[in-house]
């Protein structure tokens, strides 16, 4: 006898937003090699991809102030990495730079939320064990960019008096 787990139906407008979060991967990834601006591979997903059921305003937003703001998105990034980052997949770095940019501007979505959500990303457009070096790194990047809350999160180890 088999079992098969079952999802559960997240609504809609987290759906959306988890489609923005994927299209931006690919189109970090896109900008990386290709030397695009935001504004050329926004209106080519848009022409190219169904936006339908896409948080479209969250994808164009990030894409333009990760442009506008790639080296601050670095240098939060860089020293977590533990090695030289041209030695990284592009896909994990457009991971990261993804989910830094929501650590950094987007309050509202918990950090755990934003961590996992780049872990699948990198589970499924990374390279093997990737989710595991970026969930390592988004940690450390969590801490310094959402104090407060990551230590509320973290565990309460008991006093030795």
């Amino acid at each position: 006898m088999t079992t098969h787990k079952k999802h559960k139906k997240i609504p809609e407008p987290l759906a959306r937003k988890h489609r923005a979060r994927k299209r931006l991967v690919q189109a970090l990834y896109q900008m990386h090699y290709n030397d695009m601006t935001a504004r050329v591979v926004i209106e080519q997903f848009l022409e190219e991809q169904d936006f339908n059921k896409v948080d479209t305003e969250f994808f164009k937003s990030a894409l333009r102030y990760i442009e506008t703001n790639k080296a601050e998105i670095e240098a939060v990034i860089d020293p977590h990495l533990g090695r030289d980052k041209t030695s990284l997949g592009a896909v994990e770095y457009a991971v990261l730079t993804m989910a830094t940019y929501e650590l950094l501007k987007h309050p509202e979505t918990p950090f755990k939320v934003v961590i996992n959500e780049a872990i699948l990303m990198a589970t499924e457009f990374g390279g093997e064990g990737g989710h595991i070096f970026v969930n390592g790194v988004l940690t450390q990047v969590a801490a310094d960019t959402r104090k407060i809350e990551t230590s509320a999160a973290a565990p309460k180890l008991p006093s030795k008096d």
